[in-house]
């Protein structure tokens, strides 16, 4: 029996689908989260010359005003935002297991694939290659491609359509934080909100009740119930 799903014919309009990566191509990991931000604290510590705890709660506070903690560090101490990007993805990503029930679920869908997220390039082919989604994706637009400036912002999102040739419409974005599937949203893309990360993302939540399209535990539980329309 298919369960159903609200405002279904939002599906047939999707010819592109664009997937958010950390916490949304694979599941919430903590050791992969306390690793990063790890990384990031001791990042912000040495260039900002403080100690542990004001350097987690500056990490707290760049992540919730600017969407990620790379444009804050670059408006408020003039980072090179290479240098913090490499630094805080060396990372261990053998804790990330390969997942083939979501391989077989993005391979139904008909269009092309594209992954979009606020990390660096080279940590998202690494994580794509490690949980086995490798060879599925058209490209990757990441931070760099997006001039350091994240999600939400309207003109990242604007950039991401330029750079892959697409219509907003024609999209359906996945992502796990609120105020990016908002942003989505308002440009235009269909969303699905994946709910699995609500504890990492308190601090992104979306105060517009009507943030989103769908919403599914994760990709591979959405794909399944639209897969008969697809």
């Amino acid at each position: 029996m298919v369960e159903e799903i609200n405002n279904i014919e939002k599906i047939y309009e999707v010819k592109n689908w664009v997937f958010d990566l950390d916490d949304t191509l694979y599941p919430p990991n903590k050791t992969l989260n306390n690793e990063m931000g790890e990384r990031i604290s001791n990042y912000i510590m040495k260039v900002a010359h403080v100690d542990k705890e004001r350097a987690d709660f500056m990490k707290k506070d760049f992540y919730q005003r600017y969407g990620a903690t790379v444009w804050g560090l670059m408006n408020e101490y003039e980072v090179d935002p290479v240098d913090f990007t490499e630094d805080i993805h060396k990372l261990d990503l053998s804790v990330l297991k390969k997942d083939p029930e979501l391989r077989k679920a993005i391979e139904l869908l008909p269009g092309k694939k594209y992954v979009f997220t606020n990390g660096a390039y080279q940590h998202a082919t690494g994580v794509i290659k490690q949980v086995g989604l490798e060879g599925l994706f058209e490209g990757i637009f990441s931070i760099r491609e997006a001039e350091y400036i994240p999600k939400p912002a309207q003109e990242t999102f604007m950039k991401m359509f330029d750079y892959f040739d697409l219509i907003g419409e024609e999209c359906l974005m996945f992502d796990d934080n609120q105020k990016n599937i908002l942003g989505a949203k308002k440009a235009g893309m269909k969303t699905v909100w994946i709910s699995s990360n609500v504890d990492n993302n308190k601090y992104c939540m979306s105060e517009e009740a009507d943030f989103c399209d769908f919403q599914a535990f994760n990709c591979t539980e959405f794909i399944n119930k639209i897969k008969h329309v697809l």
